[in-house]
């Protein structure tokens, strides 16, 4: 066992009473959903990208079959019309306001109208997010969308809780502090969203860091750490098949991480004949998505070949290559990179038509590259293999998704398709052989820090300014003049109370995890020098 692990050092100032550990612990959990709240309050009904495909599947789609008449002549089911309208009303301009969205309380008196642009007419993505959602459908409308914004929310909590209390000591500076640099701003704005990238993303960063918890682990931990990896599992296989692929090889990943031998790998991945097994026949029963990572999708959501099962071999032969596709995408994909930091131009929130200030997109980027140069200091064998991957990872998926799709860069291959493994990314920058932060200096970790309360308080404020206004007013003030906020919320929940409690509630736990849980470490390795001389060149992790 590890010296410092001997010592139980905790996470607390020494000195703390049991009482003050759980009253820090419910600060930060209460903290982080406050600042995912907000984000969830900052956009409209409609806003998420393609809401309208979404929100009508969503309505749609239960657990006990369509939940939706289907239209006599053919064109689709019947839904809501300010359902649809919430979306068309407002998206690709930037300068209307929500203001625009009739009836989201249930007080349209209007029949409802067929509508074919979704799931339960065309199966392009797995129907377990839409059964969920429909759990909180409602005649409000407002009411039905936020409740399922703060259910991912809850959910997504859940488990990045439980991988804080279940994994070992090593991954915890890596859990802390990989999402809040991952999510900044693209991630907190989908998480809690109506899009299925929402399980996309806690799927694939949370099922890397859980497997490799798994790995590692033994006992009670390892069990527990295995129900959050198949809890991740059943996430992926609900929402995007692309989140699927991405998974798969973040567990190889991960698989390569571990630091155990061949055998002791074998011995605990036997079990993951099951889940596989699981997943390839999610995949051969839901066909129109495997379709799309074999033959891609044009602009109107039609694959652009069937299942190599399914159709004859002459079909299969390709035609003549677009050599300047493909170059034109191996140098324009590090945009969807740079975007999935708020980057410019591909980086925009909502239905891509919210741009945001260049500063949300420079101060996290600095902070990526910082850390992506102190992590090739000397990251060992493992890690420089493992950077290798994933970055290699990172050009080539898309590059191969938009060579087959005959897409440019942005189209259809948009940067929050790459959260979740841009999440997976960021992990292994700050993964470390053994739990030491890359930075430990308190300059640096302050402004880090600093770096990513600001990009978030400004994403959020651009956010909820797009549709409370439209992007033609600007200024500090949300309240004044407003043209739109949610009917059900009292007065006193204002769009600039949502702001200031969101971005300062935010701060809170960046500031645990890049100077506070720094600093019990920086103690911890002291003490164990002052205790142990002998071990003063080894480097410690927390206490398990």
């Amino acid at each position: 066992m590890d010296k410092l692990e001997q010592s139980d050092v905790s996470i607390a100032p020494r000195g703390w009473t049991r009482l003050q550990k759980v009253v820090s612990a419910v600060a930060l959990v209460l903290s982080a959903t406050l600042a995912m709240s907000a984000w969830a309050l900052s956009t409209a009904v409609g806003g998420a990208p393609d809401d309208d495909y979404h929100l009508s599947s969503i309505w749609c789609t239960s657990f006990s079959g369509p939940d939706c008449e289907i239209d006599p002549a053919g064109q689709g089911v019947m839904i809501p019309p300010p359902l649809l309208v919430s979306s068309y009303c407002l998206y690709h301009n930037s300068q209307q306001s929500a203001g625009c969205q009739p009836f989201l309380d249930g007080t349209d008196p209007r029949e409802d109208f067929a509508f074919g642009h979704n799931n339960p007419s065309r199966g392009l993505y797995p129907n377990g997010f839409y059964m969920v959602g429909n759990l909180f459908k409602s005649d409000n409308i407002e009411t039905t969308v936020v409740s399922f914004r703060l259910f991912n929310i809850a959910v997504f909590l859940a488990l990045l809780g439980s991988l804080w209390l279940l994994l070992p000591s090593r991954l915890r500076v890596t859990l802390a502090w990989t999402w809040p640099i991952a999510l900044i701003p693209l991630g907190m704005f989908l998480i809690p969203s109506t899009n299925p990238s929402s399980w996309a993303i806690m799927a694939v960063g949370i099922g890397w860091l859980s497997l490799l918890g798994y790995l590692e682990s033994s006992g009670w931990r390892s069990v527990g750490l295995g129900a959050v990896y198949v809890a991740a599992l059943i996430l992926s296989v609900s929402s995007r098949v692309d989140s699927i692929l991405f998974l798969g090889v973040a567990s190889v990943l991960a698989l390569w991480q571990a630091p155990l031998t061949p055998r002791q790998l074998l011995k605990k991945t036997w079990v993951a004949v099951f889940p596989l097994a699981f997943v390839v026949a999610r995949l051969i029963t839901t066909p129109g998505n495997l379709e799309r990572v074999i033959g891609g999708v044009n602009t109107n959501g039609v694959t652009n070949s069937t299942l190599p099962w399914t159709q004859s071999a002459d079909a299969l032969l390709p035609g003549e290559f677009d050599w300047a596709l493909l170059w034109n995408n191996i140098w324009s994909v590090p945009g969807l990179w740079t975007g999935v930091f708020g980057g410019r131009p591909l980086g925009s929130l909502g239905w891509l038509d919210t741009a945001l200030p260049q500063i949300v997109g420079v101060g996290v980027g600095i902070v990526v590259l910082g850390l992506i140069f102190e992590s090739l200091r000397s990251p060992g064998k493992k890690k420089a293999w493992a950077l290798a991957a994933v970055f290699g990872a990172l050009w080539v998926i898309p590059v191969y998704l938009l060579q087959i799709s005959g897409a440019l860069a942005g189209v259809e291959f948009q940067p929050r398709y790459l959260v979740p493994f841009m999440v997976v990314v960021v992990g292994t920058i700050v993964l470390t052989h053994d739990g030491v932060p890359l930075i430990r200096d308190r300059f640096r970790l302050s402004a880090i820090t600093v770096a990513l309360v600001v990009a978030n308080a400004v994403a959020l404020h651009t956010n909820i300014r797009r549709y409370t206004t439209g992007t033609l007013v600007q200024g500090f003030n949300l309240n004044s003049p407003r043209e739109w906020w949610w009917g059900f919320l009292p007065e006193a929940i204002s769009p600039n109370v949502v702001w200031i409690v969101g971005s300062l509630a935010f701060a809170l736990p960046v500031w645990f995890a890049f100077i506070v849980l720094t600093q019990k470490i920086n103690t911890a390795k002291k003490l164990v020098e002052d205790d142990h001389p002998a071990t003063a060149t080894q480097e410690p992790t927390l206490s398990k």
